[in-house]
């Protein structure tokens, strides 16, 4: 984002403030991106509409307790998102869902430094399934939603030098975790 997007959105955030009619800017900025960021997750439009919506009520009923430190606001937005995503999964005792296309899979791949496993991404994708609900979040916030670490760190309450050595300890994990199931296939 560049200087002038930030001033316009941080002056658009302040009149939010005061008018909640200026929030309809943020809304029409942020709602397609937070919308396809939970539809991901819970791969029904209907669910991923009502939950977008609650996003949006709950940043505009807290907008006044929003304060800017370097990030954008969907940075806020998204942590809202993930925190709404989680409590419907808590509430209905279901487990997150996430679509991946085989190029999303193949970055995770190189970044991992896995060694390319053919076909198999079935592999990957079970591997995925295994691992905890914040494991996948990073991973899904740094290669599909293309979050700088410094937005990840945001995002979760810590450092952006925190959030590279979080991820890096998945992609870690998950490249020992193929090398075992690849050994056990043999």
């Amino acid at each position: 984002m560049n200087k002038e997007e930030l001033n316009k959105e941080l002056k658009a955030i302040e009149l939010a403030k005061k008018d909640v009619n200026a929030f309809g800017y943020l809304y029409e900025r942020y709602f397609k991106q937070i919308f396809l960021f939970i539809l991901k997750r819970v791969s029904n439009k209907d669910l991923a509409g009502d939950l977008t919506s609650q996003v949006f009520l709950k940043a505009l009923e807290n907008l006044d307790k929003y304060e800017y430190r370097g990030f954008p606001f969907s940075s806020w937005l998204y942590r809202i998102s993930i925190n709404e995503v989680n409590q419907h999964y808590r509430k209905s005792s279901k487990h997150t869902e996430v679509e991946i296309t085989e190029n999303e899979l193949g970055v995770i791949l190189i970044d991992a430094e896995i060694e390319k496993i053919g076909e198999q991404f079935e592999l990957l994708i079970e591997i995925l399934n295994e691992l905890s609900p914040e494991m996948t979040q990073l991973i899904d916030l740094r290669f599909f939603e293309k979050q700088s670490f410094r937005e990840i760190g945001e995002i979760f309450g810590i450092t952006e030098d925190n959030a590279k050595v979080k991820l890096y300890r998945v992609l870690r994990k998950m490249k020992k975790m193929v090398t075992l199931k690849l050994g056990k296939g043999k």
